[in-house]
């Protein structure tokens, strides 16, 4: 059978004053103490005095009302209980000290102590499932170690590379056990990068011996012999017997597998003489079992014979021993799945309030996220409207000069039309009253002319005549359709009948021109024209004087 070594204990136990649960101190604390740092002491070297110590110390904790106390209490009794092969009965103790702790950090959940003590119970629990060969169960215990190592990191900076160390020597171990070893040797090679070597003897023996056993299994005995040899003289530097005894029946079987007989039965021999020494039964029960191996292939039968005997006689008082502690511990086993069932019960209704509490929280700070929301999103929105209003008022306002120009430009384009217009009628009444002048002139001429030249100057006289009507109003009519358009089609909608001559004055009027300035353009008389408009005022159904005329046209 070989031997393979878990870290179990973190360091040299750790008095819980020191464990960051309870700083108190009175006798009975400082009395636990001593007791339980006279445990750890031994627990390497004299497991019945550990296991004294430990229940003297177990003895007093019931007259103390300290937490702190009683973790540190069920911790060294499950060390003690896991050195003598009882993990039934350590894990039941591992398992009060994680309730306690797990109801501290559930009030302290950043609190760094805690999580280093969770941490070690993790730990011990799975390892307390790997010598049950649970390895399923080890592995994850030792997976959420590495886990609540990272909340240590996250919490502080300078985090002890041995945890690290612990935890991976620890996985290793699982896959030895499951024959994975190059696995295993990779997960020792990754906790040497921790940078362990010189600073802690009982991690770097421990990964020594298993690291031996890999490369024993993979047929290195060179190596094999190498490591293990380097585990053992740590052991025997630190006084740590178990330990040796452990290291020397691995030895002895890297011999039997390298066909080294003699060099195996020294050294089970003297893993034999230790574990007696140190009351180590499981170590010589392996010493007892090899050796009569061992003699029995030397063709030594006696000697083979009477060591089976013995193997026989210490395992047979093993099993009685342990079918008692059996029952016994059936018993415990009862009690605790109560213990544990409610234990479960607690922990989920704990996490369901704790859900529910978030649950509130996030509710709360969603509506609160919400309202927030809401009321920048008004904010913006009202701002958006005022700054569109704003623009729009600006629009307005912009629209309201660009008409108020277009209209003083069209009003400005009107006047300097109708000023052009008026000009060209002066213009017309000018042409005509020069056309009228040499009319006369020819008629005054005529009278004393020749009988000849009479008929011509007469023709001369009619021809001016006619021109002088036509142009004149041709000329009239397209300067004032350019000027004022559509008056003649919004006329003749209105009053249909009105006659040519009718509309043309409408036009003089719309013009707001003279009855003599018509009169000289339409060679009729004052009186002619003054009659002409009273008929058209009557056409245009315009009753009383109050009404103009003309300001009636120029709003048609």
């Amino acid at each position: 059978m070989t031997r393979i070594s878990l870290i179990l204990i973190l360091i040299p136990f750790l008095a819980f004053s020191q464990s960051g649960l309870n700083k108190e101190t009175s006798p009975g604390l400082e009395k636990i103490d001593a007791y339980l740092q006279r445990s750890s002491q031994l627990v390497n070297k004299n497991l019945d005095s550990a296991m004294y110590y430990a229940e003297q110390a177990n003895s007093l904790i019931e007259n103390i009302a300290s937490d702190s106390a009683r973790v540190e209490v069920y911790k060294n009794l499950g060390d003690v209980h896991v050195a003598r092969g009882n993990v039934s009965l350590s894990l039941s103790y591992y398992l009060k000290a994680k309730k306690i702790i797990d109801d501290k950090l559930a009030t302290e959940p950043r609190n760094l102590s805690f999580y280093l003590l969770q941490f070690d119970i993790l730990n011990k629990i799975g390892t307390v499932h790997f010598f049950r060969k649970n390895y399923k169960q080890s592995l994850d215990y030792f997976n959420n170690a590495l886990d609540i190592l990272e909340k240590v990191a996250a919490i502080s900076k300078n985090t002890d590379p041995k945890l690290r160390f612990k935890v991976l020597n620890n996985i290793a171990a699982i896959h030895i056990q499951e024959q994975q070893y190059e696995k295993a040797l990779d997960y020792f090679r990754t906790a040497l990068q921790s940078g362990i070597q010189g600073r802690n003897d009982n991690y770097e023996s421990s990964m020594y011996n298993n690291m031996g056993i890999c490369y024993m299994e993979l047929h290195d005995f060179s190596m094999a012999d190498h490591y293990i040899r380097r585990s053992m003289a740590i052991r025997e530097q630190n006084n740590d017997m178990r330990g040796v005894a452990q290291c020397l029946n691995n030895l002895g079987k890297n011999y039997v597998y390298n066909g080294n007989f003699t060099d195996a039965r020294d050294n089970f021999q003297k893993a034999l003489s230790l574990g007696e020494k140190i009351g180590n039964r499981e170590s010589m029960l392996i010493s007892l079992e090899s050796l009569s191996s061992i003699y029995d292939t030397l063709g030594e039968s006696k000697k083979a014979y009477r060591i089976f005997r013995q193997y026989k006689a210490l395992s047979d008082s093993l099993f009685n021993i342990e079918s008692v502690n059996k029952i016994a511990q059936l018993e415990m086993q009862y009690e605790f799945d109560k213990q544990q069932q409610l234990f479960d019960l607690e922990l989920k209704r704990r996490a369901t309030e704790s859900e529910k509490a978030e649950l509130v929280y996030i509710i709360i700070g969603g509506s609160l996220f919400f309202l927030l929301l809401t009321a920048i999103l008004l904010i913006f929105l009202q701002k958006s409207k005022i700054h569109n209003a704003l623009l729009k008022q600006d629009k307005l306002e912009l629209q309201n000069k660009k008409t108020l120009l277009e209209k003083e430009k069209l009003q400005e384009d009107l006047e300097f039309k109708n000023r052009e217009l008026t000009t060209n009628v002066m213009y017309l009444l000018k042409k005509n009253e020069l056309i009228t002048g040499i009319t006369e002139k020819l008629i005054v001429l005529r009278a004393d002319s020749k009988s000849e030249n009479q008929k011509i100057i007469q023709e001369i006289i009619n021809e001016l005549k006619s021109t002088q009507d036509r142009d004149v109003w041709s000329e009239f009519e397209a300067h004032f359709t350019q000027v004022h358009l559509g008056f003649y089609e919004r006329l003749n909608k209105l009053y249909p009948d009105l006659s040519s001559n009718e509309r043309k004055l409408c036009a003089f009027l719309r013009l707001n021109m003279s009855t003599k300035d018509i009169s000289a353009i339409t060679y009729q008389s004052v009186n002619s024209i003054t009659v002409a408009r009273s008929r058209l005022r009557k056409k245009l159904n315009i009753q009383g004087e109050e009404v103009n005329l003309i300001n009636f046209l120029i709003n048609v």
